[in-house]
Protein backbone atom coordinates (compact mmCIF):
# COMPACT_ATOMS: atom_id res chain seq x y z
CA UNK A 1 0.00 0.00 0.00
CA UNK A 2 2.72 2.28 0.39
CA UNK A 3 3.05 3.81 -3.12
CA UNK A 4 -0.74 4.99 -2.81
CA UNK A 5 0.41 6.57 0.66
CA UNK A 6 3.94 7.96 -0.99
CA UNK A 7 2.62 9.96 -4.01
CA UNK A 8 0.04 11.93 -2.24
CA UNK A 9 2.53 12.80 0.62
CA UNK A 10 4.76 13.84 -2.39
CA UNK A 11 2.10 16.10 -3.84
CA UNK A 12 1.14 17.40 -0.47
CA UNK A 13 4.75 18.48 0.13
CA UNK A 14 5.39 15.72 2.89
CA UNK A 15 9.12 15.63 4.22
CA UNK A 16 9.72 11.58 4.46
CA UNK A 17 12.37 11.25 7.62
CA UNK A 18 12.77 8.00 7.35
CA UNK A 19 11.41 4.15 5.61
CA UNK A 20 10.44 1.50 8.08
CA UNK A 21 10.30 -2.23 7.39
CA UNK A 22 10.78 -5.70 8.93
CA UNK A 23 12.33 -6.88 5.32
CA UNK A 24 15.11 -3.92 4.58
CA UNK A 25 15.06 -4.57 1.36
CA UNK A 26 11.62 -3.67 1.12
CA UNK A 27 12.28 -0.38 2.14
CA UNK A 28 15.19 0.37 0.48
CA UNK A 29 13.64 -0.66 -3.18
CA UNK A 30 10.70 1.97 -1.69
CA UNK A 31 13.18 4.71 -1.59
CA UNK A 32 14.64 3.89 -4.93
CA UNK A 33 11.48 4.05 -6.48
CA UNK A 34 10.71 7.67 -5.00
CA UNK A 35 13.57 9.39 -4.92
CA UNK A 36 14.17 9.56 -1.11
CA UNK A 37 17.48 9.96 0.46
CA UNK A 38 16.46 8.60 3.74
CA UNK A 39 17.60 6.49 6.31
CA UNK A 40 15.66 2.54 6.06
CA UNK A 41 15.09 0.75 9.45
CA UNK A 42 13.78 -2.21 10.47
CA UNK A 43 12.78 -1.56 14.33
CA UNK A 44 10.55 0.95 14.78
CA UNK A 45 11.11 2.31 18.12
CA UNK A 46 14.83 2.87 17.27
CA UNK A 47 13.44 4.38 14.43
CA UNK A 48 11.54 6.80 16.26
CA UNK A 49 14.39 7.31 18.73
CA UNK A 50 16.89 8.62 16.37
CA UNK A 51 15.15 10.66 13.63
CA UNK A 52 12.86 13.89 14.12
CA UNK A 53 9.66 13.41 12.97
CA UNK A 54 5.75 14.57 13.72
CA UNK A 55 4.17 11.80 12.46
CA UNK A 56 4.03 8.07 11.29
CA UNK A 57 2.36 6.60 8.40
CA UNK A 58 1.27 2.95 9.32
CA UNK A 59 0.69 1.17 5.86
CA UNK A 60 1.16 -2.08 7.27
CA UNK A 61 -0.86 -5.08 7.37
CA UNK A 62 -4.05 -5.27 9.66
CA UNK A 63 -3.10 -7.76 12.35
CA UNK A 64 0.60 -4.96 13.19
CA UNK A 65 -1.66 -1.80 13.47
CA UNK A 66 -2.10 -2.04 17.00
CA UNK A 67 1.72 -2.25 17.90
CA UNK A 68 3.11 -0.17 15.42
CA UNK A 69 0.71 2.83 15.55
CA UNK A 70 0.08 2.23 19.39
CA UNK A 71 3.95 2.40 19.58
CA UNK A 72 3.74 5.54 17.19
CA UNK A 73 1.01 7.88 19.68
CA UNK A 74 3.31 6.64 23.14
CA UNK A 75 6.24 7.92 21.79
CA UNK A 76 4.49 11.06 20.82
CA UNK A 77 3.69 10.76 16.79
CA UNK A 78 0.48 11.98 15.47
CA UNK A 79 -0.60 8.84 13.04
CA UNK A 80 -2.32 7.95 10.02
CA UNK A 81 -3.21 4.67 9.66
CA UNK A 82 -4.36 2.33 7.30
CA UNK A 83 -7.67 0.48 7.79
CA UNK A 84 -8.69 -1.21 9.60
CA UNK A 85 -8.11 0.50 12.73
CA UNK A 86 -7.85 -2.27 14.70
CA UNK A 87 -8.53 -6.15 14.31
CA UNK A 88 -10.51 -6.31 18.05
CA UNK A 89 -13.09 -3.91 19.47
CA UNK A 90 -10.33 -4.25 22.74
CA UNK A 91 -7.40 -3.02 20.42
CA UNK A 92 -9.56 -0.71 18.38
CA UNK A 93 -10.53 0.78 22.05
CA UNK A 94 -6.83 1.16 23.24
CA UNK A 95 -6.04 2.83 20.50
CA UNK A 96 -8.64 5.87 20.81
CA UNK A 97 -8.20 6.06 24.02
CA UNK A 98 -3.75 5.96 23.91
CA UNK A 99 -4.42 8.83 21.26
CA UNK A 100 -6.57 10.58 23.36
CA UNK A 101 -4.53 10.77 26.54
CA UNK A 102 -1.43 11.95 24.15
CA UNK A 103 -3.27 14.72 22.67
CA UNK A 104 -2.70 13.31 19.38
CA UNK A 105 -3.99 12.70 16.06
CA UNK A 106 -4.88 9.24 15.41
CA UNK A 107 -6.66 9.52 12.08
CA UNK A 108 -7.46 5.85 9.51
CA UNK A 109 -7.01 5.98 6.10
CA UNK A 110 -10.53 5.01 4.95
CA UNK A 111 -10.09 6.57 1.11
CA UNK A 112 -13.47 4.72 -0.25
CA UNK A 113 -15.57 7.70 1.23
CA UNK A 114 -13.49 10.77 -0.54
CA UNK A 115 -15.46 9.71 -3.88
CA UNK A 116 -16.71 12.28 -6.05
CA UNK A 117 -19.78 9.96 -6.51
CA UNK A 118 -20.43 9.01 -2.84
CA UNK A 119 -20.37 12.59 -2.27
CA UNK A 120 -22.84 13.43 -4.73
CA UNK A 121 -25.25 10.87 -3.34
CA UNK A 122 -24.84 11.84 0.23
CA UNK A 123 -25.36 15.81 -1.03
CA UNK A 124 -28.81 14.61 -3.24
CA UNK A 125 -29.88 12.40 -0.26
CA UNK A 126 -29.59 15.31 1.83
CA UNK A 127 -31.37 17.26 -0.20
CA UNK A 128 -34.59 15.24 0.09
CA UNK A 129 -34.63 14.24 -3.23
CA UNK A 130 -36.37 10.68 -2.65
CA UNK A 131 -38.15 11.72 0.90
CA UNK A 132 -37.18 9.86 4.01
CA UNK A 133 -34.40 7.56 3.46
CA UNK A 134 -35.11 3.90 4.39
CA UNK A 135 -32.97 1.02 2.97
CA UNK A 136 -29.38 0.60 1.56
CA UNK A 137 -28.14 -1.89 -0.38
CA UNK A 138 -24.71 -2.68 -1.48
CA UNK A 139 -23.51 -5.17 -4.41
CA UNK A 140 -19.82 -6.24 -4.25
CA UNK A 141 -18.40 -9.05 -6.77
CA UNK A 142 -15.01 -9.59 -7.59
CA UNK A 143 -12.42 -11.91 -8.05
CA UNK A 144 -8.85 -10.83 -7.16
CA UNK A 145 -6.07 -12.80 -6.98
CA UNK A 146 -3.73 -11.43 -4.62
CA UNK A 147 -1.90 -13.86 -3.08
CA UNK A 148 -0.08 -13.28 0.19
CA UNK A 149 -1.61 -12.76 3.82
CA UNK A 150 -5.42 -11.93 2.41
CA UNK A 151 -5.68 -15.12 1.33
CA UNK A 152 -5.00 -17.11 4.40
CA UNK A 153 -6.48 -14.47 6.94
CA UNK A 154 -9.69 -15.03 9.16
CA UNK A 155 -12.89 -13.47 7.58
CA UNK A 156 -10.94 -12.20 4.60
CA UNK A 157 -13.66 -10.45 2.78
CA UNK A 158 -15.11 -8.70 6.28
CA UNK A 159 -11.65 -7.85 7.58
CA UNK A 160 -10.02 -6.17 4.57
CA UNK A 161 -13.11 -5.14 2.33
CA UNK A 162 -16.64 -5.20 3.69
CA UNK A 163 -14.99 -1.89 6.03
CA UNK A 164 -15.06 0.33 2.97
CA UNK A 165 -18.72 -0.08 2.48
CA UNK A 166 -19.81 -0.17 5.80
CA UNK A 167 -17.86 2.99 6.95
CA UNK A 168 -19.47 4.51 3.21
CA UNK A 169 -22.56 3.69 4.30
CA UNK A 170 -22.34 5.59 7.39
CA UNK A 171 -20.89 9.04 5.67
CA UNK A 172 -23.85 8.49 3.16
CA UNK A 173 -26.79 8.13 5.86
CA UNK A 174 -25.56 9.76 9.03
CA UNK A 175 -26.67 7.20 10.93
CA UNK A 176 -24.70 4.52 12.69
CA UNK A 177 -25.36 0.68 12.69
CA UNK A 178 -27.71 -0.78 15.94
CA UNK A 179 -27.69 -4.57 15.00
CA UNK A 180 -26.79 -7.05 12.66
CA UNK A 181 -26.94 -10.62 11.43
CA UNK A 182 -24.20 -11.99 8.95
CA UNK A 183 -23.54 -15.05 7.43
CA UNK A 184 -20.31 -16.01 5.67
CA UNK A 185 -18.98 -19.14 3.77
CA UNK A 186 -16.31 -20.77 0.77
CA UNK A 187 -17.37 -21.46 -2.36
CA UNK A 188 -16.44 -24.35 -4.29
CA UNK A 189 -13.84 -22.43 -6.43
CA UNK A 190 -12.66 -20.30 -3.72
CA UNK A 191 -8.82 -19.34 -3.19
CA UNK A 192 -9.28 -17.98 0.01
CA UNK A 193 -9.24 -20.02 3.19
CA UNK A 194 -11.95 -17.97 5.27
CA UNK A 195 -15.05 -16.00 4.43
CA UNK A 196 -15.14 -14.90 0.85
CA UNK A 197 -18.56 -14.65 0.83
CA UNK A 198 -20.70 -12.53 2.85
CA UNK A 199 -24.58 -11.52 3.67
CA UNK A 200 -25.07 -9.10 6.29
CA UNK A 201 -28.49 -7.01 7.44
CA UNK A 202 -27.71 -4.00 9.55
CA UNK A 203 -30.44 -2.14 11.57
CA UNK A 204 -29.08 1.50 11.25
CA UNK A 205 -30.57 4.18 13.97
CA UNK A 206 -34.22 5.55 12.69
CA UNK A 207 -35.58 2.36 11.54
CA UNK A 208 -33.06 2.22 8.23
CA UNK A 209 -32.04 -1.05 6.70
CA UNK A 210 -28.20 -1.77 5.32
CA UNK A 211 -27.95 -4.73 3.34
CA UNK A 212 -24.79 -6.01 2.04
CA UNK A 213 -23.83 -8.87 -0.65
CA UNK A 214 -20.50 -9.83 -1.43
CA UNK A 215 -17.90 -12.37 -2.54
CA UNK A 216 -14.10 -11.97 -3.46
CA UNK A 217 -14.30 -15.18 -5.69
CA UNK A 218 -17.50 -14.62 -7.73
CA UNK A 219 -15.66 -14.16 -11.63
CA UNK A 220 -18.19 -12.49 -14.77
CA UNK A 221 -20.00 -9.64 -14.85
CA UNK A 222 -18.00 -7.93 -11.45
CA UNK A 223 -19.23 -4.69 -10.14
CA UNK A 224 -17.12 -1.91 -9.59
CA UNK A 225 -14.84 -1.72 -6.49
CA UNK A 226 -17.14 0.83 -4.52
CA UNK A 227 -20.19 -1.59 -4.96
CA UNK A 228 -23.43 -0.98 -6.84
CA UNK A 229 -25.51 0.83 -5.37
CA UNK A 230 -29.68 1.38 -4.21
CA UNK A 231 -30.75 3.45 -2.04
CA UNK A 232 -34.52 3.32 -1.31
CA UNK A 233 -36.46 6.30 0.02
CA UNK A 234 -39.90 7.08 0.77
CA UNK A 235 -40.78 8.72 -2.64
CA UNK A 236 -38.13 7.41 -4.85
CA UNK A 237 -34.96 5.66 -5.51
CA UNK A 238 -31.09 6.19 -6.10
CA UNK A 239 -29.01 4.09 -7.61
CA UNK A 240 -24.78 4.64 -8.60
CA UNK A 241 -22.80 1.81 -10.14
CA UNK A 242 -19.93 2.28 -8.29
CA UNK A 243 -18.92 4.28 -11.26
CA UNK A 244 -20.10 7.13 -12.92
CA UNK A 245 -23.29 6.48 -13.56
CA UNK A 246 -25.38 8.41 -10.65
CA UNK A 247 -29.24 9.40 -10.72
CA UNK A 248 -32.26 8.83 -8.78
CA UNK A 249 -35.95 8.28 -9.91
CA UNK A 250 -38.81 9.94 -7.98
CA UNK A 251 -42.29 10.39 -7.72
CA UNK A 252 -43.56 13.86 -8.94
CA UNK A 253 -44.82 16.61 -6.90
CA UNK A 254 -48.24 16.00 -8.00
CA UNK A 255 -48.20 12.04 -8.21
CA UNK A 256 -51.32 12.02 -5.91
CA UNK A 257 -53.80 14.05 -8.21
CA UNK A 258 -52.21 13.37 -11.54
CA UNK A 259 -51.56 9.77 -10.85
CA UNK A 260 -54.00 8.39 -8.55
CA UNK A 261 -55.33 5.50 -9.13
CA UNK A 262 -51.95 4.29 -11.18
CA UNK A 263 -50.95 0.54 -10.33
CA UNK A 264 -47.32 1.58 -11.32
CA UNK A 265 -46.79 5.01 -10.99
CA UNK A 266 -44.61 7.25 -13.23
CA UNK A 267 -41.23 8.42 -12.17
CA UNK A 268 -39.25 11.41 -12.70
CA UNK A 269 -35.88 11.45 -13.40
CA UNK A 270 -33.21 13.44 -11.09
CA UNK A 271 -29.59 13.43 -11.51
CA UNK A 272 -27.17 15.39 -9.30
CA UNK A 273 -27.46 19.14 -8.95
CA UNK A 274 -23.68 20.30 -7.92
CA UNK A 275 -20.34 19.31 -7.86
CA UNK A 276 -18.52 18.39 -4.37
CA UNK A 277 -15.18 19.78 -3.42
CA UNK A 278 -12.56 18.49 -5.67
CA UNK A 279 -9.82 18.04 -2.77
CA UNK A 280 -12.59 15.76 -0.76
CA UNK A 281 -12.85 13.39 -4.14
CA UNK A 282 -9.54 12.36 -4.32
CA UNK A 283 -9.22 9.37 -1.87
CA UNK A 284 -5.90 8.59 -0.44
CA UNK A 285 -4.88 12.56 -1.12
CA UNK A 286 -7.95 13.87 0.82
CA UNK A 287 -7.70 12.32 3.63
CA UNK A 288 -4.14 12.54 4.10
CA UNK A 289 -5.09 16.43 3.12
CA UNK A 290 -7.36 16.45 5.97
CA UNK A 291 -4.97 14.76 8.51
CA UNK A 292 -2.19 17.46 7.93
CA UNK A 293 -4.74 20.46 7.59
CA UNK A 294 -5.97 18.82 11.12
CA UNK A 295 -1.84 19.45 12.14
CA UNK A 296 -1.91 22.78 11.40
CA UNK A 297 -5.53 23.71 13.33
CA UNK A 298 -7.85 22.28 10.83
CA UNK A 299 -11.30 21.07 11.52
CA UNK A 300 -10.84 17.29 13.08
CA UNK A 301 -10.78 14.60 9.75
CA UNK A 302 -13.71 12.94 8.92
CA UNK A 303 -12.13 10.17 9.42
CA UNK A 304 -10.05 10.09 13.12
CA UNK A 305 -10.39 7.22 14.97
CA UNK A 306 -12.84 7.95 17.54
CA UNK A 307 -15.34 8.35 14.55
CA UNK A 308 -13.90 5.22 12.27
CA UNK A 309 -14.49 2.64 15.52
CA UNK A 310 -17.88 3.09 14.81
CA UNK A 311 -17.14 1.45 11.19
CA UNK A 312 -15.05 -0.96 12.78
CA UNK A 313 -17.31 -2.28 15.07
CA UNK A 314 -19.95 -2.88 12.36
CA UNK A 315 -17.19 -5.18 10.76
CA UNK A 316 -16.63 -6.90 14.42
CA UNK A 317 -20.30 -7.47 14.93
CA UNK A 318 -20.70 -8.89 11.47
CA UNK A 319 -18.11 -11.09 12.01
CA UNK A 320 -19.48 -12.34 15.34
CA UNK A 321 -22.59 -13.11 13.98
CA UNK A 322 -21.35 -15.09 11.19
CA UNK A 323 -19.76 -17.53 14.30
CA UNK A 324 -23.05 -17.58 16.06
CA UNK A 325 -24.21 -19.42 12.84
CA UNK A 326 -25.89 -15.93 11.36
CA UNK A 327 -28.16 -14.34 14.92
CA UNK A 328 -28.92 -10.95 15.34
CA UNK A 329 -25.52 -8.94 17.36
CA UNK A 330 -25.79 -6.02 18.60
CA UNK A 331 -23.03 -3.75 17.14
CA UNK A 332 -21.46 -1.81 20.33
CA UNK A 333 -18.64 1.14 19.32
CA UNK A 334 -18.51 2.25 23.12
Amino acid sequence: MSPNWLRPAAELGVDIRALVDIDEKNARLRAQEFNLDVPVYTDLERAIREVSADALFDCTIPAAHKQVSSTALAAGLHVLEEKPLALTFHDAADLVALAKTAGKLHVVLQNRRFNRRIRQLRETLSQGVIGELTTVHVDFFIAPHFGGFREVMPHVLLTDMAIHAFDAARFVTGLNAEAVFCEEWIPKNSWYASGPSVVAVFRMSAGVRFCYRASWCADGFRTAWDGVWRVIGTEGTLIWDGDEDLKAERLPANHLTTQPKAFLKEMETVLPASEPDPMQTRGHFSVMNQFLSALNGGPPPETRSSDNIHSLAMVLAAIESAEQGGRWVEVRAG
